[in-house]
């Protein structure tokens, strides 16, 4: 008996294994509107007559797949149409298999992602972060959108096929990466977009290769913010410092666009001068002052003498000495009221 049971439990699963498989069967009789197939193992089926192109005749040989492998009536259901489906999937599979790439139009919104009509009535799966190198932030807006993608996997037993549109933009932004790098040289002057800004510097894209702006080389006082220069998704003229081929990217600045103006800065600006400047900084030991000319200016605390000097507002300043060593402007606070 417990024989008996492993066997028809083996038979059971055998069949569930051969779901969706292509077979040679042989018609063995005609029902109505049924068509009995021995598709071997004394395994029988039904196809419908309406799926036959012509009248089919009894002990002719037919290519089938199953649909189900066992009814009610203890019958696997079969299916002709299924092997022109299952014959252009394996062609498709093969293909892209072969190529690597996919194209199609998105058409359905599934859960996580999109489905995507790759041709031959063969649609196959595009994860919603697979779609740009950006976040989707309107899905529908992608609908009926025609795209060109990378394959990611294909699963011949499930009939999936996952693609990556990402992916692809990512390898082709790789490969113009390297050939742009080649081309590029210290000393270079490009134009660059704004990708992130943060407290230590500028993010910038130049050519799709990844630079930065350090804080530092912003301005040449030094009292710039990278914030206060420029914003996220504008374009910005850079001069390249520094081409790090091996880590694809590149160290930029803005302020060696310009000539060091401390270099010439006693042509400008004499002791017992009247200048103006901008408080910027203030600190325990004295205050930092933008002058004209992306120069610093420095009040120390003791110069002072109880005046109060604000943030962001314009005072004038009168010209003790340069401090050569340390780069600024040493200044003094005039007696009169500061401008508003």
């Amino acid at each position: 008996m417990k024989e008996d049971f492993a066997k028809l439990l083996e038979e059971y699963f055998e069949k569930r294994e051969r779901k969706n498989d292509i077979i040679e069967g042989t018609i063995i009789k005609i029902n109505g509107r049924d068509v009995f197939v021995d598709y071997g193992g004394k395994s029988e089926g039904i196809v419908p007559i309406e799926e036959f192109e012509k009248h089919p005749e009894v002990g002719k040989k037919v290519e089938v797949c199953i649909v189900e492998p066992e009814t009610e009536d203890g019958y696997a259901l079969l299916s002709i149409s299924a092997v022109k489906s299952l014959k252009k999937w394996e062609e498709m599979a093969n293909l892209l298999e072969k190529e690597k790439i996919a194209t199609g139009i998105i058409k359905q919104r599934v859960r996580g992602g999109y489905k995507v009509d790759i041709g031959n009535g063969i649609f196959a799966f595009l994860p919603l972060s697979q779609v740009d190198i950006i976040p989707v932030t309107r899905p529908d807006n992608w609908l009926e959108k025609r795209i060109k993608a990378k394959v990611l996997s294909i699963d011949r037993k499930r009939q999936s096929i996952v693609i990556s549109r990402r992916q692809l933009i990512e390898e082709e932004r790789a490969r113009k990466r390297k050939e742009i790098i080649k081309k590029l040289k210290e000393g270079d002057v490009a134009e660059g977009t704004v990708k992130n800004i943060v407290d230590f510097g500028i993010f910038v894209d130049v050519n799709g290769v990844d630079g930065l702006i350090h804080k530092s080389d912003i301005s040449w006082s030094g009292l710039k913010s990278p914030f206060e220069v420029t914003s996220i998704g504008k374009k910005i003229k850079v001069k390249i410092i520094k081409v790090d081929k091996e880590k694809e990217r590149l160290f930029l600045s803005i302020k060696r666009l310009t000539e060091d103006p401390f270099e010439k800065i006693e042509e400008t600006i004499k002791p017992g001068q009247t200048v103006k400047g901008k408080v910027v900084r203030i600190s325990s030991k004295g205050i930092f002052i933008e002058l004209l000319e992306d120069i610093t200016g420095f009040v120390p605390v003791e110069s002072l003498k109880g005046r109060k000097l604000r943030e962001k507002r314009t005072y004038a300043f009168t010209v003790e000495r340069i401090d050569k060593e340390k780069r600024r402007v040493i200044l003094r606070c005039q007696e009169k009221e500061p401008r508003k």
